[in-house]
C-alpha cells in the first residue's frame, strides 16, 4: 500500500518531504524474533522511501489489556521508531483494549517515548545490519512479496482488489458504502476552472 500511496501523492502534487507514509507495528507478539522482523520492515520502509517522513503506527490489535506487558510492546514500537527514523511518531496507550486514554495514560506513553528517544538517540549511527541475517532476509521477502501483490493488483484493478479484500483481509462493495449516494459521473461538459492552475502550481503532469 505505500507503493500506491506513493503514487496517489505524486499525482496530487506532493513531494517527498511531505509523504506521511503509513505502516504499523502490528505482529503477533508471541512470534519469536518478532522485533526483528518489525526492525526488518520499519528499515525496509526507510530505505524505500528515504525523503519521506513516514508515519509509524503503534501496535492495538494484539493489545490485551494487559498494561505492564502493553507498556513493553509500546517500548519495543518505540526503540524501532528511533532505530530506524520514523519520522511521525504516534503514541501507543498501555490501556489499549481497555478504555479512550486517560491523561495519566498519555502522560506515560509521552514519558516511555522521550526516554527511549534520548537514550538510543544516536543508535542508527551506530549499527548496520548483518549480511544474510534474519533482519535482511526478511526484508526481501517482504519486498518480494509486495512486488508480486502490485503485479496482481496490476492485473485485476484497483477496485475488484478492495472488493476481494486483498488488502488487509478487508471487503468493500465498488457499489455500497454511505457515500455512494454523492458520487455523480463527470458530464461531457464538465469544467473545473481552478484544475489546470493547481496542476500547474503544483507543478503535476
Amino acid at each position: 500500500s505505500q507503493f500506491i500511496n506513493e503514487q496517489l501523492a505524486l499525482m496530487a502534487g506532493l513531494k517527498e518531504e511531505q509523504m506521511g507514509l503509513g505502516h504499523a507495528f502490528e505482529m503477533n507478539p508471541d512470534i519469536e524474533n518478532g522485533f526483528l522482523y518489525e526492525l526488518a520492515q520499519a528499515q525496509l520502509s526507510r530505505e524505500i522511501f528515504p525523503k519521506a517522513p513516514l508515519k509509524y503506527m503503534p501496535p492495538t490489535k494484539y493489545m490485551t489489556g494487559n498494561i505492564f506487558k502493553g507498556h513493553v510492546q509500546n517500548a519495543l514500537f518505540n526503540m524501532i521508531t528511533i532505530l530506524t527514523s520514523q519520522r511521525i511518531h504516534l503514541l501507543g496507550m498501555l490501556t489499549e483494549a481497555i478504555h479512550t486514554p486517560f491523561m495519566s495514560d498519555r502522560a506515560l506513553s509521552i514519558e516511555n517515548a522521550k526516554y527511549i528517544f534520548n537514550n538510543m538517540k544516536s543508535i542508527e549511527d551506530e549499527i548496520s545490519f548483518k549480511k544474510g541475517g534474519i533482519i535482511e532476509n526478511r526484508a526481501k521477502d517482504v519486498l518480494i512479496d509486495a512486488t508480486n501483490l502490485l503485479k496482481k493488483i496490476h492485473k485485476l484493478g484497483m477496485f475488484q482488489t478492495i472488493e476481494k479484500g486483498i488488502f488487509a483481509g478487508i471487503k468493500r462493495s465498488s457499489t455500497g458504502g454511505k457515500g455512494l449516494d454523492g458520487v455523480i459521473r463527470k458530464g461531457k461538459d464538465y469544467y473545473n476552472p481552478f484544475s489546470e492552475k493547481l496542476k500547474e502550481e503544483l507543478e503535476v503532469k
